[in-house]
């Protein structure tokens, strides 16, 4: 019997299940909505498949025999812990969720905005436990390896296909720098002249595309950058553009950081070093699982509340 079974239509088990319910193969059909013929070639099946009679008929209607009936119970036993999976999706609530939430973010805007991301987590799930980590070379790996249920990450990152990511906003990079700079408030800047500047720079992780850095992008237009200050900690490097007349390319978002600190235009650069696109990802597994769906709704509402992007 294992070879049937193996190409046994669970749609036939529902009709074995309707006709011992109903003690009739013609209210069976109409219960399922489909043909009596239909429904009688379906019990002829089960029957071969089972070695059984399954149903004797009777005057008004027909008898299930034992085994029809264990079936018929044992399908309810096996539908109840589908079913159970099934509401678990339909109805997920995160104000209930009381698991774990691993969120692992590029460093620079967990920096930036993790007080944020934290404080609008914890208000979508209020009994829920968290960890924040920035993104480093062994990131990847722990994605992978299920470690983390979420990263929120820009462009530049490389990941392989087994993380499904979706953009959450995009923001233009500019020049960040003292309020009232000697230079840039009074230039057009163009790159002779913020080449000329000194550079604070935050370095990009191992793990970003290698084309799309700041030293990249001056070397692409023929310079080499003065830098002044290399810093991994992004309140740090905003202190130095405070203190001397340097630069850091950056977002808008950081500017707001320190209110003594501007955003100039930039000179003419790279597309894909023109802008930060920031999206979030899970594995592709657990992309429609609802708590990495309601994750990914969740920070992109956070991230784009005016005060991020404009």
């Amino acid at each position: 019997m294992t070879q049937p079974l193996d190409n046994l239509d669970l749609n036939l088990m529902r009709l074995l299940k309707a006709v011992v319910d109903n003690r009739s193969i013609k209210l069976a059909a109409m219960q399922l909505g489909i043909s009596q013929p239909s429904a009688s070639r379906g019990v002829m099946k089960l029957k071969q498949t089972f070695d059984d009679p399954l149903f004797i008929r009777r005057p008004h209607g027909v008898e299930p025999s034992p085994m029809a009936l264990r079936l018929a119970a044992q399908f309810d036993a096996m539908l109840a812990p589908l079913q159970t999976v099934l509401r678990e999706f339909e109805k997920f609530d995160p104000r209930l969720y009381q698991g774990r939430i691993a969120i692992v973010a590029d460093p620079y805007l967990l920096d930036e905005q993790g007080r944020k991301l934290l404080s609008g987590c914890h208000r979508a799930f209020p009994n829920a436990s968290f960890s924040f980590t920035s993104w480093n070379s062994y990131s990847h790996e722990e994605m992978l390896d299920g470690e983390h249920d979420y990263c929120i990450l820009d462009q530049e990152t490389e990941l392989s296909k087994e993380i499904y990511l979706r953009p959450l906003f995009r923001e233009q990079r500019v020049i960040l720098a003292r309020r009232g700079h000697p230079l840039l408030s009074n230039t057009s800047n163009q790159w002779p002249q913020v080449a000329s500047l000194p550079l604070v720079s935050l370095p990009a992780p191992s793990t970003n595309k290698p084309m799309c850095t700041v030293a990249a992008e001056y070397q692409r237009m023929g310079f080499e950058p003065n830098v002044l200050l290399k810093c991994y900690n992004v309140r740090v490097a905003c202190q130095m553009l405070l203190e001397t007349d340097a630069i850091m390319f950056a977002s808008q978002s950081t500017a707001r950081l320190m209110p003594e600190l501007a955003a100039y235009p930039m000179p003419t650069v790279n597309r894909e070093f023109s802008q930060f696109v920031i999206s979030g990802g899970c594995l592709q597994t657990h992309r429609n699982h609802p708590l990495h769906r309601h994750l990914h709704q969740v920070m992109a509402e956070i991230l784009t509340q005016t005060d991020i992007q404009n």
